[in-house]
């Protein structure tokens, strides 16, 4: 066992220093130089555990260490409980041993336990099975049911871990252990509880909005050479043109019993509902590229149904686009898709059509039109669903809470109303009828309750009086992580006087606030709960300062035969870090579970609080690694003053009294 005498490196004291800059890692927007801090510190420690795998993990520092906290031989409920480290004596040595009942080995509550925990997941697996998740009646009814199940999964499983622990360790290494596992497994659970509500939280908001949007206050005439050219940026996928309104709606409430007609009901009656709503006009067939609405609408009509179902009928207005010079000059270098001269044949076109007294056909009170300025007379005897037809109606898209609000489905007919028709208010609002062609469900309660889609061509007449301008085109890259990259990139290329005139907004930034928010709770909830990891290890601390006075005199023999103070040291510290080791794995074991169980009960929100209905989770291995890591680097934190302490005992102390 006699060693020659080890000198340390001079640059190890370094390396320590350097891996404690390893937390910087989990700073998110950090500084270029915490990242690097962090990389640097994640480097130091990866060289620290080389060395200590090539090192310490290859000697006798290895084999007693190991030793000091092995259960040699003894069961976790035999009848030797954390009385000693000598194994049972065996049947072949000894004739008259007599041993345990099956039901106080270890073996047989091990199997007893995970068999219990198995069984309750299939049930569970099976109860989702059979039960429909959208059934909110039947899943309350059967909800004790599957909270005992959840409850009842969770207690075998880490009663199964208790013992296998038990079995291998002992009193003091399983006790260690346990605190380092439970540690381990609450960070893990509220991580993956905290990333899936915010990745989710991002998918949805990126199901409504796109990556990027570029907009200009008063419009884009030149809309199209705009939107050919962002779609030649590197890392863009999709580009679609749209247009925001914020307007008023209300059901068509009018029928055969109804003594008014379209255009009356719903202002003379006073029950009427009336929704604020913020409606976007896009554009049928490249909308898809940029937003999921088909998806939305399967969730909440039950079936596919096309963007083309967005019909609008209205004739836009030619407008001409802005001279060369007062473009920037990626816009003006980019060739109309229309071809040269398009705009001198489309008015000319545009001009030999009827459009009535009014040019924007806004306020037209023909009864056979789809807009009315004057209700017609309310004592007409034609039934009300005769006045319109339906097929002739633009349409509409309303999400699942507005669907509810207004008691609306597929079919109905809304009445939108555009309250802003004139500043000085010297006209009434202007309103046009829709039929309701889908109900989409984006699964976030702001959208689903506020938003309409329609035709970009139905806004275009509202905001813009019938002019082919837009608000801004939406962009959708192949990798959302880029939107800061090609957001610079499209401000870059729109510098100069035309600069203010457009907006560039990344999603990151459509609602900072609240995505802000989700990460500092996320990092205070992760900084809170790795104390509890770190209140373990002083556990294990206590634990090594135990053993290491109570093996004082096995140290000093030891010391007395040749070994080192370092290489005693490395005794406990191998000690402390299988203990770290040991709890960490079975914490990300149990963690796992804890995260399966909360996935498999799914566990609802109300979503005016928290915007989405149901607990999210997500685990990656990146946060597996990382919990890992920290689990381990605060359990080598935690070997060092016991190590320190076992080196520096001199062997004439420790013989002393032997």
């Amino acid at each position: 066992m006699r060693r020659g005498e080890v000198r340390e490196h001079p640059a190890l004291p370094a390396l320590y220093l350097l891996a404690l800059g390893t937390p910087a890692l989990a700073v998110s927007d950090a500084p270029t130089w915490v990242t690097v801090m962090g990389w640097v510190g994640a480097i130091s420690f990866g060289l620290l555990i080389l060395r200590l795998v090539l090192v310490g993990f290859t000697g006798y520092e290895r084999l007693v260490g190991l030793r000091i906290i092995r259960r040699a031989g003894f069961d976790l409920l035999g009848s030797a409980l954390g009385s000693g480290t000598e194994p049972h004596a065996s049947a072949d040595a000894d004739p008259d041993f007599e041993r345990p009942p099956v039901w106080r080995r270890g073996p047989f509550w091990l199997a007893l336990f995970w068999i219990t925990a198995a069984l309750g997941l299939v049930t569970l697996l099976a109860f989702n099975h059979v039960v429909d998740r959208d059934d909110a009646a039947m899943l309350e009814l059967f909800k004790p049911l599957r909270v005992g199940l959840v409850f009842y999964v969770a207690v075998a499983s880490f009663a199964g871990l208790l013992v296998l622990i038990g079995q291998r360790f002992s009193v003091f290494g399983t006790t260690s252990i346990i605190g380092v596992v439970l540690g381990v497994a609450a960070l893990l659970v509220v991580q993956s509880v905290a990333t899936g509500f915010q990745h989710e939280f991002e998918r949805r908001v990126l199901g409504v909005y796109a990556h990027i949007n570029v907009t200009r206050a008063f419009g884009i005439s030149e809309y199209r050479r705009f939107e050919g050219w962002l779609r030649t940026l590197p890392g863009v996928e999709g580009a679609s043109p749209f247009v925001y309104y914020a307007m008023a709606l209300a059901p068509y409430t009018g029928g055969p019993a109804s003594a008014g007609a379209p255009g009356n009901a719903g202002v003379a009656g006073s029950d009427v509902k009336l929704a604020s709503v913020l409606v976007k006009g896009i554009e049928p067939s490249t909308a898809d590229q940029v937003i999921d609405l088909p998806p939305h609408l399967v969730r909440g009509s039950g079936r596919v149904i096309p963007l083309t179902d967005l019909r609008s009928s209205y004739e836009l207005m030619p407008v001409p686009d802005r001279a060369d010079g007062d473009l920037p000059q990626v816009i003006a270098a980019t060739p109309d898709p229309r071809g040269p001269g398009w705009y001198d044949t489309a008015i000319t076109q545009w001009n030999a059509r009827e459009h009535g007294e009014d040019p924007f056909r806004i306020g037209r009170s023909h009864i056979d039109d789809d807009v009315w300025e004057d209700p017609p007379d309310e004592t007409s005897e034609i039934p009300a669903q005769d006045r319109i037809d339906t097929s002739s109606l633009p349409t509409m898209f309303i999400g699942v809470g507005l669907a509810r609000e207004l008691d609306l489905g597929e079919g109905d007919i809304v009445r939108l109303v555009d309250p802003g028709a004139t500043f000085d208010h010297s006209e009434e609002p202007k309103f046009v009828y829709y039929l309701v062609a889908g109900v989409f469900q984006a699964g976030f309660q702001e959208y689903d309750s506020r938003l309409v889609y329609v035709d970009i061509k139905e806004l275009q007449r509202f905001k813009y009086r019938g002019k082919d301008i837009v608000s801004g085109v939406d962009l959708r890259l192949s990798d959302q992580d880029r939107a800061a990259e090609v957001g610079a990139a499209i401000r870059e290329a729109l510098n100069g006087p035309q600069i203010a005139e457009y907006s560039v907004l990344e999603w990151q930034k459509l609602n900072e606030n609240l995505f802000s928010s989700i990460r500092t709770q996320k990092n205070i909830i992760t900084v809170i709960l790795s104390l509890v990891i770190f209140v373990a290890s002083f556990n294990v601390l206590s634990a090594l300062w135990t053993m290491v006075i109570r093996r004082t005199p096995e140290v000093a023999i030891i010391m007395s035969m040749g070994a080192t103070g370092p290489q005693v040291a490395r005794i406990f510290q191998v000690t402390g870090m299988t203990i770290g080791l040991a709890g960490s794995l079975a914490g990300v074991v149990f963690g796992l579970v804890m995260c399966w169980l909360v996935q498999l009960y799914g566990y609802t929100l109300d979503p005016e609080v928290y915007f989405i209905e149901q607990l999210p989770v997500e685990i990656s291995l990146v946060q597996i690694a990382w919990i890992l890591g920290l689990g381990l680097v605060i359990c080598f934190i935690a070997t060092i003053p016991p190590s320190l302490r076992a080196a520096r005992l001199r062997p004439v102390e420790g013989l002393r009294y032997e």
